[in-house]
């Protein structure tokens, strides 16, 4: 049988949770979510007095409903609460564009080549000549200021020229749903400046102690990067130990996301977890009375929140810090704490603190994996008993590994759409790596009074992080080393964890009828995948995407395309993959064929170049008139094509289009602000249909 008494605070947060995603859901627009919690909490007082005074099991089991049900009513309003678009001076309800307004920033300055980025938490603004108080948070990006040597910091308080715009909907299909992703931080407007654009006012932090925690973690990156010589090996370092990621090398990223250790350089549980190992490892002799296990608690918990002060106290390692404090805690008071409890209670927590928290994916993965290793790992490691030492070890955090991925494979494929086929023999050697390349670091920094002997931690620190890296990169490089290109839903995503679940049901209660769930859970995938195939080898897409400064156009049939494309695209990689790649990967395309715009004659394509340079291109039963230069040859008779795509700024009036017979003008990215603009404006003049891609989106026809 399946106990519940055991895990109360598993179902209070369970009932929080559920209470959470309804609102999210369905129930933004739900006003009345804290007269549901008191009505709720007041019927659980009553049926407690009631079950008290009769101690009858139905009035026990109807407090215990009611109970989760208060819960429940509190997801709701701690959400509808934490909103921060209901705050009637939210910025999202102003009635026009401010020509000023005030902010101070109260995140973490991000550090990039050419810019900083950064959340300011605007105070007042400037409507029509007067200063009105305003809520609401801006994600700033800020160019490095050389003339005034000034860099922005947390605390800051602006005064910005303008409006902040709102955070604009994916521009092409199946892209990154950015908006969404800020949303979720209580984020929904953002502003590109200009050094001349904003003005410090003085400095007043919100938090004195998130100040000196970011102030900490500067020095400490600074320290680093002038103990570092090689920027690779200082990238490592930074990410690992502080969590700061401005100078991660793009190709060792790339390296470690596709061997699946990319959690080493994301400080999170893991790093928490390495150091609260060590720390019992080294006080496990310290635990005999009660004086010894005191002060070894106090111990641990300075540690553990000194280190998560000098990361910034951000918010993957506060989690992880609450966590292993309740662990130690009830270690110290030796009460049988149940992990299972305590992951609740840690999530339960931050979820008050924050609902939106549950849409992270840094959320969902930390405690998805800690369940995983929890229940997964002691089950997969009893397998096999190894009497060598050594193997024995490997094998644990072979199993380690093995039970964190399968925990997270789900919510690694829908977020991430790939899967690293030798995450195994990665983590094996890469995570005890990490170990020491944390202590090391931290020793290092902790000693760095000590010159010599900080000099040699760091020449250890140093040497562990190339073989970290080298490893990496050399797995990064076997055959077949990452399966790309898997593209599941939502409703997929909580059907492999239902499937995962009957599956743990099955071999812990040998009950059939799970077995039988799970044998219907891999039905309904098979045809999905099925029917989704069958449409796929079927479908006939065309569409322009919105990519600045570039310009692509695909040509879909079945799962084989083609991307027409100027070289501006095909130079740049990072504008194919966030814009391109996504919904190829949904519509069943691994590669596609890359045709460049300028030798598309010499292809398969059906494409006619024009006496003026311009292009014919015919493709599936469509035909495209691409000007890329002025329209010297007129038509003759009535030429028909589908839709007239105009890049690069070509000169044409609208005269000259209407001497074809189209559907539709697009205006695609290669063409610059001004001459959209001017373009929009003719072509609604003339009565010309027509479609500007970094306006209204990418065109996409089916």
């Amino acid at each position: 049988m399946l106990k519940w008494a055991p895990y109360p605070f598993v179902r209070v947060t369970l009932s929080f949770i559920a209470g959470i995603l309804l609102y999210i859901t369905l129930g933004k627009e739900f006003r009345y979510s804290l007269e549901l919690l008191a009505f709720f909490f007041l019927a659980f007082v009553i049926a407690a007095i009631l079950s008290k005074k009769y101690k009858s099991g139905f009035a026990t089991d109807l407090a215990g409903i009611l109970g989760l049900l208060s819960f429940f009513a509190a997801g709701l309003f701690t959400t509808h609460y934490r909103t921060a678009t209901h705050q009637a001076q939210h910025l999202i309800h102003l009635s026009e564009a401010p020509a000023y307004y005030v902010g101070v920033v109260e995140d973490y300055v991000l550090q990039k080549p050419s810019y900083q980025s950064t959340v300011l938490q605007v105070e007042h603004v400037n409507l029509n000549g007067e200063w009105q108080q305003a809520s609401g948070k801006v994600q700033l990006s800020v160019p490095h200021d050389t003339e005034r040597q000034y860099e922005l910091a947390y605390g800051d308080r602006l005064l910005i020229k303008g409006a902040p715009q709102p955070v604009a909907p994916p521009a092409n299909p199946a892209q990154f749903n950015y908006s969404q992703y800020l949303a979720n931080k209580n984020i929904y407007h953002q502003h590109y400046l200009q050094t001349y654009q904003y003005q410090k006012l003085g400095s007043e932090p919100g938090s004195g102690i998130l100040y000196f925690s970011i102030q900490l973690r500067r020095q400490m990156d600074n320290l680093l990067q002038n103990r570092l010589d090689k920027q690779r090996e200082y990238g490592i370092s930074s990410a690992l130990i502080l969590g700061v990621k401005d100078e991660l090398d793009n190709s060792i990223r790339n390296a470690y996301a596709q061997t699946g250790t990319m959690h080493v350089l994301a400080v999170s549980g893991l790093h928490v977890g390495l150091i609260f190992s060590v720390l019992m490892l080294v006080l496990a002799r310290f635990n005999r009375t009660g004086r010894e296990r005191f002060l070894g608690a106090i111990l641990t918990l300075t540690i553990l929140w000194l280190y998560a002060f000098i990361t910034g106290l951000s918010p993957s390692v506060l989690r992880a810090v609450l966590m292993f404090s309740l662990v130690t805690i009830g270690l110290a008071l030796r009460r049988n704490t149940d992990i299972y409890n305590t992951v609740s209670i840690a999530a339960l927590v931050l979820l008050f603190i924050n609902p939106y928290n549950l849409l992270e994916v840094g959320f969902q993965l930390s405690f998805v994996a800690v369940l995983g290793i929890v229940y997964l790992q002691p089950r997969f490691y009893n397998l096999l008993e190894i009497n060598n030492w050594f193997l024995d070890k490997v094998w644990a955090l072979f199993t380690v590994a093995i039970a964190a991925q399968v925990a997270t494979l789900p919510i690694g494929l829908f977020y991430f759409h790939q899967f690293p086929v030798y995450f195994w023999l990665a983590n094996v050697v890469v995570v005890p790596l990490a170990t020491f390349v944390l202590w090391s670091g931290v020793a290092a920094l902790a000693l760095n009074w000590i010159p010599g002997l900080s000099w040699l931690l760091f020449k250890i620190h140093f040497g562990f992080i190339w073989c970290m890296n080298e490893f990496n990169l050399w797995v990064q490089q076997l055959p077949q080393s990452i399966i790309n290109g898997i593209d599941i839903t939502l409703f997929q995503t909580i059907l492999l964890y239902l499937l995962l679940l009957a599956f743990i049901l099955f071999m812990a209660l040998k009950k059939l009828r799970y077995l039988s769930i799970a044998v219907s859970i891999i039905a309904i995938l098979s045809v999905q995948q099925v029917l989704e195939t069958v449409q796929q080898r079927e479908q006939n897409i065309q569409a322009v995407y919105t990519l600045r400064g570039s310009t692509g156009l695909l040509v879909l049939n079945g799962q084989a395309a083609m991307l027409v494309a100027d070289s501006a695209l095909l130079q740049n990689n990072g504008n194919y993959t966030f814009n391109v790649q996504p919904h190829l990967w949904q519509r069943g395309v691994q590669e596609p064929k890359f045709v460049s715009l300028e030798q598309s004659i010499k292809t398969g394509i059906s494409s006619q170049l024009l006496a003026d340079g311009n292009q014919l291109l015919v493709a599936n039963g469509k035909r495209w008139l691409i000007l890329s230069k002025p329209l010297l040859v007129q038509p003759s008779g009535n030429f028909v094509v589908d839709s007239i795509l105009l890049r690069r700024n070509v000169k044409v009036k609208p005269e000259a289009l209407q001497a074809y017979t189209f559907d539709k003008v697009i205006l695609d990215g290669s063409n610059s602000l001004w001459y959209r603009e001017q373009k929009r404006k003719e072509l609604k003049a003339a009565g010309i249909a027509f479609h500007d891609v970094m306006e209204a989106g990418a065109f996409v026809v089916e």
